[in-house]
Formats: structure tokens, sequence, C-alpha cells
């Protein structure tokens, strides 16, 4: 009686997610991996998707494609929910009626959060990540939208395809580097017996299957490199000052006779931790120096590398900055 009851549920759901006339041109296949299924990695299961259709819903009336329909939930479903990036989320992972009730998450838990609003409505989507930046600190998880036979990478309150910031660090990705691939979640059966997705959390994880689609990722960055318009002859220069400060902290970037050639704000603890001040630095071969608002000056001068990281310190008895 139970499984009967169980398997009409799910017979339900599909007709639901079938008459949504975002999936009316999907395949069985998209449907059945990426719009149906309750779970996107090891989160606790939840009976979420009633919950985020009757959220979702009212964010898409007026679409009339599913990529303005995606836009728009992107845009509009924080405000509509309250929930929020957050290091003071009560873990990683959690499901959408967590994230829900807290309205705090990761970035895990909003991407999860993401695409369980996408696949209430019949809109595929699934969870990206990649376990380390080899610049920034830390791993990162994104959704991809499934939009005119194609994914499309589309985070939590972006207004825009390809979040900027990460088509910079996907940019500077090592794809032969193992923790540097990036791998998106799959449903079906793993193409290899390495292909999982695994998570800073859970290592040894080897339940959730997983695609390398680190080439793709590597193209996109490199066409957003093209469009961004950054000089030949300027490179980027990151900074970060930890720990950071309340406070707002002003850096100049100067030449020998004091002029500024370009100045920015250091990120505050409120910041996402992969957040970094993003400065350009001529490739002029000339010595610069960083000026910080304690008056303290760092010399710099460009590098080959595309972008060029300087990660700064400061202690109780040193509170200037050092590297």
């Amino acid at each position: 009686m139970i499984v009967r009851f169980i398997s009409l549920l799910c017979l339900l759901s599909n007709i639901c997610i079938a008459e949504d006339k975002w999936a009316q041109h999907l395949s069985k296949d998209i449907i059945e991996h990426y719009v149906t299924p309750d779970q996107f990695l090891d989160e606790s299961a939840s009976d979420w998707r009633g919950t985020m259709r009757s959220i979702t819903l009212p964010l898409t009336k007026d679409a009339q494609t599913a990529q303005q329909a995606a836009l728009r939930i992107s845009r509009k479903l924080s405000k509509a929910t309250g929930v929020h990036y957050s290091r003071k989320r009560s873990r990683a992972c959690m499901n959408p009626m967590e994230s829900l009730r807290d309205k705090k998450a990761s970035c895990t838990g909003l991407s999860i959060f993401y695409a369980a609003a996408l696949r209430s409505v019949g809109i595929p989507a699934r969870i990206v990540g990649v376990l380390s930046w080899n610049h920034l600190r830390g791993n990162h998880t994104w959704t991809e939208v499934y939009l005119d036979n194609e994914w499309r990478m589309l985070e939590f309150n972006e207004k825009e395809f390809n979040t900027p910031w990460v088509m910079e660090a996907v940019g500077m990705l090592d794809s032969k580097q193992l923790y540097q691939r990036i791998m998106a979640t799959s449903n079906r059966p793993p193409a290899a017996p390495s292909m999982y997705f695994c998570m800073p959390w859970d290592m040894s994880n080897n339940r959730i299957g997983a695609e390398d689609v680190s080439e793709r990722y590597t193209k996109l960055a490199r066409n957003w490199y093209e469009q961004s318009n950054i000089p030949a002859d300027k490179q980027r220069l990151m900074i970060d000052l930890l720990p950071r400060s309340e406070t707002v902290e002003q850096v100049e970037l100067i030449d020998t006779a004091g002029n500024i050639i370009d100045r920015g704000m250091l990120p505050s603890p409120k910041d996402d931790m992969r957040e970094m001040l993003r400065l350009m630095l001529p490739r002029t071969g000339a010595s610069y120096k960083l000026r910080f608002p304690t008056g303290e000056l760092i010399n710099i001068s460009s590098s080959e590398a595309a972008v060029q990281i300087l990660r700064l310190r400061r202690t109780a008895s040193q509170p200037s900055p050092s590297l």
C-alpha cells in the first residue's frame, strides 16, 4: 500500500512537471535526471517542491521564455524569501527547507535553493563546482540551468549568466590538477570510476555522479577575458589583507612620483571569503607602491602572469600590512 502511494505521488509529480510550459519541449531524459529528482548533493531529504513552487510561480508569471523565467527567479528569489549568503549558516550543505527556515546559506546551500526553485516550475537545473581555486582560498559551488539545449551558468541573486568573478577565477584554473577540475552533478551512472562530485566536507564521497565540464568552462572564461576589455598593457592585481577590518580601508596604487594609478576598497569581514581588492597594474617594468590607510608603503611591480596575487597579514604587534 505504501509503495503504491509513493508511486502515485511520483506519478502526480511527473504529470505536474509535464504540464509546466517550461518542461513541455524537454526530453524525457532531461526531465528524469534534472527536473524530477528532489536531491542535489548530500543534503538531507526534504519535501520542498510544493513550497518552492508556490514561491517561484508568482516570480515567473509574466516570463515569455524559460530564459526569462530563470533570470527572474535568480534576481527576485532572495527578496521574496529573505534567504541570503552568510558564513553563519548552520552547515555548508543545506536543503531548501533549511535555507528557507534559517534565511542563511553557503554558496552550496544557495545553489541548491536556486536549483530547487527552477526545478519546481519545470526548468532543468544542476549543481556545479570546483574543489579548490588555484589563487583564492576555498571552493565554490554554483547552479547551471538547461536552456535551448545547452547548460548555462547562472548563480543565485545574479542578473546575468556567467558571473564575472567566477569567470575570472576559472580562467586561472589548471584543469590538469584534480582538485581544480570543474564538475557538474549527474544522476546518470558516472562515465568513469573517478567521476564523482566530491565536496570539501566529504572528500571520500562516491555517491554523487559527476561530469567533467572543465573544458567548456575554460572556453567560457577565455571568451569572458576577451570581452572584458582588460588592456594588454595592464595586469590584474588582487589584494587581501587579513584579518579584515570592520572600518573602510582604501588602498592606492601610486607611481614613484606619488601619482595615483588606481585605488579601491579592501573587502570587509561581511564580504565573501573569496572577494579581494582588484586593481590594474601597468606592465611597464617600472616599480610602483601600494599605499595603505596607515601610510604603509609596499613595493610592487608587474609579472608575466595574467593575475598577480598579494596576500598580506597584520598582527596585534604589527598592525601594518606585510607580505
